[in-house]
């Protein structure tokens, strides 16, 4: 009976989706996400912010100066947002982490990451915390499958008639809790069943075609080990890394990297099927994931783009040489043809009136210029890599 209740509910929620361009549960607020007039919608992306109460102010600004220059149209926080302690300073820090949006009226989503609710709070209070703010878009569609604030938006086409794309916003997990299991968490079973259920839904929606979508989680998929290494016959020690059973090379191929590798990633501890259900369903064209801080590589894998964003704060750790924020644009007419660019903190504190450097914990001009050589060095190195392997 639970169960067939569920369906119902889905059922409900799809069709008043459909109809008013906005999925709202409990007190999520009720927003319609629209392609605007020039066939153009702009999503920014804050990944692992991770600070207290008492949020640094260098990420403050960066989430400033970035929305007021691009204006998106709405912006997905990608998890490990908050680390406060406690209730009343975990409404602290979520509210001085998404002051920067709400203050500007821009609509937002957000994912937990694996440290979100380590600090006695539930993520289920969490996600109350940010829906009572105002602004928030997300909501658990279905509270009895695993995790907290599983959903989606879909986003009409510009003249309101149809839904044109479709936003996914999944749960990753902290830590794999299974008996005899260690590491990262991972997608479960029944998240898929209802990612592919409400997939489904979608297409028989859009006269049977999948509706193309966009996937936004904390945690990389486990395939990515087999995307960006080499994978190893045998394992050789200190000088291989081992992961799920399988031996790899310690460096990535820089010819399958866009982006920067500064750290292995830590994906699930298991491989738990979301990459062969977006294959199934057809309709997922790229995955963006943070939780990886220093990384900002762009892959391909079976031809879906997954796209780490670096860390948008620096409370815990970073590297101002690719800290900042992710901006996708997407095209209505051509969305698999999408444009994502990485915002380089160090882009926006040499900009003439930029406070950046100003602020506590900011660096220096010479500091950020550095950074912007370095980085227009080893972007010729890439482009001359790319070239060798015939892109």
């Amino acid at each position: 009976m639970k169960k067939t209740i569920a369906v119902i509910l889905s059922i409900i929620l799809i069709c008043g989706a459909l109809s008013t361009g906005a999925f709202a549960v409990g007190e999520a607020k009720e927003e319609t996400l629209k392609f605007n007039k020039d066939g153009k919608f702009k999503i920014m992306l804050f990944a692992d912010s991770q600070d207290d109460e008492n949020l640094e102010e260098t990420t403050s600004q960066l989430m400033c100066e970035a929305l007021d220059k691009y204006t998106p149209d709405l912006v997905v926080y990608l998890g490990d947002n908050t680390v406060a302690d406690g209730y009343e300073n975990q409404y602290k820090a979520i509210t001085a982490a998404t002051k920067p949006v709400r203050d500007r009226n821009i609509p937002y989503s957000i994912v937990f990451g694996n440290h979100d609710q380590e600090h006695n709070v539930a993520k289920e209070d969490l996600l109350k915390i940010y829906q009572e703010l105002g602004g928030c878009l997300t909501y658990d569609a279905d509270p009895d499958i695993y995790g907290c604030g599983n959903c989606n938006l879909p986003i009409m086409s510009s003249d309101g008639q149809k839904v044109a794309f479709n936003l996914w916003f999944i749960d990753s997990g902290s830590n794999n809790t299974d008996e005899g299991a260690s590491g990262y968490d991972y997608v479960h079973p029944d998240q898929l069943e209802w990612y592919k259920r409400t997939a489904k839904e979608l297409a028989a929606a859009n006269g049977g075609k999948p509706v193309p979508a966009f996937d936004f989680q904390h945690i990389v998929i486990p395939e990515i080990y087999d995307a960006i290494h080499v994978k190893l016959p045998f394992s050789l020690g200190d000088l291989s890394f081992n992961y799920c059973g399988n031996s790899y090379s310690l460096l990535p191929v820089f010819s399958r990297l866009n982006g920067y590798w500064l750290e292995h990633p830590c994906p699930p501890s298991v491989y738990d099927g979301q990459l062969d259900a977006w294959l199934e369903a057809g309709d997922v064209i790229a995955e963006f994931h943070g939780h990886d801080h220093t990384n900002s590589y762009n892959v391909n894998i079976k031809g879906i783009d997954v796209v780490n964003v670096p860390t948008v704060g620096c409370n815990s750790y970073s590297k101002d040489i690719n800290r900042g924020v992710g901006l996708i644009t997407l095209d209505e007419k051509n969305p698999a043809d999408y444009k994502y660019e990485l915002l380089h903190i160090f882009d926006f504190a040499l900009e003439d009136g930029s406070k950046i450097c100003e602020v506590d914990g900011g660096g220096s001009k010479a500091h950020y210029g550095f950074y912007k050589a370095l980085d227009s060095v080893l972007s010729v190195f890439f482009e001359v890599v790319n070239i060798f392997k015939g892109k």
